[in-house]
């Protein structure tokens, strides 16, 4: 009876301590933990100090946390249905792609145990095994062709001992711990983020702002063009028709000689062509200086400057 009382207890503390945590924190990383030793969790524990708060344990526990907390908030309903499976918690207000990039910084090399699932292929490199000519019979029987150099077994080609998705075997296993081969790496993996109600896959911490700018800009690109084809003026096709009708009488001013201010610098340049052909070959060098500027240079976001030339259609002599 006394037992039982003090497991109440116990669960009851635990219930709190999520609840407590839910309510600090907007943001949960759902980590898987398959194959992460507890020694491994206190080192992301340590890593992560003052800025998340790692959670681990009995997922029905966690779950009626929720239910509980949910009652107060409804968006925690939305965390539920992911708390299933061998998981752990991240809770952090900080931006959840530091918290991901730290979690996959703190991951250990581990041996190949008999029984285990392979994450990967694991290939055994030619050269030198450090091994005595006694253990030959042993590498053969794993058909791996070997010959004896100075004493000490030698592997002549790279040999897949173990593909991914296979059940490592003892043989395998005893050979790589021979070898001193550690092929697996292991560490708490993320699965799904959710943030204030949202959940999204981890994917999208990968979405950088420049991303999004780009493809913001390229959107209203294809507005603005389906905008001019059919006529129809919409914000961002304005500053197109400005250009192109303020092109038009740009045209029609030269054509019948009717003066007006916008025109006469383009009037002195057509009825000069030695200028003109000065000015375009200065554009043509220095067009050629700002592409040999990019090869020796990494690239950078398009400034805002640029971007402007560029919604106005370029130069107003490429049009001419």
């Amino acid at each position: 009876m006394g037992a039982e009382k003090k497991g109440s207890k116990h669960k009851k503390v635990y219930i709190d301590k999520v609840m407590k945590l839910l309510d600090t924190y907007q943001k949960v990383l759902i980590v898987s933990s398959n194959n992460v030793s507890s020694n491994q969790i206190q080192i992301i524990r340590k890593a992560l100090l003052k800025k998340a708060v790692v959670l681990m344990g009995k997922n029905s526990l966690i779950r009626r946390a929720c239910k509980m907390y949910a009652e107060k908030n409804p968006k925690v309903n939305n965390l539920i249905p992911l708390i299933k499976q061998n998981i752990g918690l991240v809770f952090t207000n900080e931006d959840p792609r530091a918290i991901r990039d730290i979690i996959i910084e703190n991951k250990i090399n581990a041996p190949a145990k008999a029984g285990t699932i392979a994450p990967n292929d694991v290939i055994v490199p030619k050269g030198d095994t450090g091994l005595e000519p006694t253990q030959t019979t042993f590498l053969q029987a794993l058909d791996i062709q070997t010959r004896i150099a100075k004493r000490q077994i030698e592997i002549l080609y790279d040999v897949k001992l173990v593909s991914e998705g296979e059940k490592v075997g003892s043989s395998e296993a005893t050979l790589l711990s021979k070898l001193g081969i550690k092929p697996f790496v292991y560490g708490m993996k993320l699965i799904r983020v959710y943030d204030n109600g949202s959940v999204y896959d981890p994917e999208v911490l990968d979405i950088t702002d420049e991303m999004l700018k780009k493809n913001v800009l390229e959107e209203l690109g294809n507005i603005s063009g389906i905008s001019l084809e059919l006529g129809f003026p919409t914000q961002v096709s304005l500053p197109y028709s400005f250009m192109n009708n303020f092109r038009n009488i740009l045209a029609i001013s030269i054509e019948t000689g009717y003066e007006i201010k916008e025109a006469e610098s383009i009037r002195e340049l057509l009825e000069n062509p030695e200028a003109l052909k000065e000015l375009m070959e200065k554009q043509n060098e220095e067009e050629k200086d700002e592409k040999e500027d990019e090869k020796e240079e990494e690239p950078e976001p398009e400034s805002e400057s640029e971007s402007d030339d560029d919604m106005f259609g370029g130069g107003l002599f490429d049009q001419i």
